[in-house]
């Protein structure tokens, strides 16, 4: 299981999450467990897609038609960890990559 990190966009969206319906809350707990658990398996739920067009790692998983789970997969020596380490960061739970 790698660690992660959340941005303040991410931390902001996990707060309008919790007063969504119950079935959305469960579906980003089950889609956030299975990205620390496997976060390139293209074939894992939530439609994984590797974005293009940028400097890092980026991944994006559908939470619905139209909030997407977007994150990055970084080195550890980014945040004081060994270089060998990823680390995964949130960069957002809702919108459709940067629509906000």
């Amino acid at each position: 299981m790698y660690k992660f990190k959340e941005t303040k966009q991410a931390l902001k969206d996990w707060q309008k999450i919790q007063s969504m319906p119950k079935s959305v809350k469960e579906r980003w707990k089950e889609i956030f467990k299975n990205i620390l658990d496997s976060p390139r398996d293209k074939e894992a739920i939530g439609n994984p897609e590797e974005l293009k067009y940028h400097d890092t790692e980026v991944w994006s998983r559908e939470l619905s038609k139209k909030d997407r789970i977007v994150y990055g997969i970084e080195p550890g020596a980014n945040y004081g960890m060994p270089e060998e380490l990823e680390i995964i960061v949130f960069y957002q739970y809702l919108g459709h990559y940067t629509d906000k």
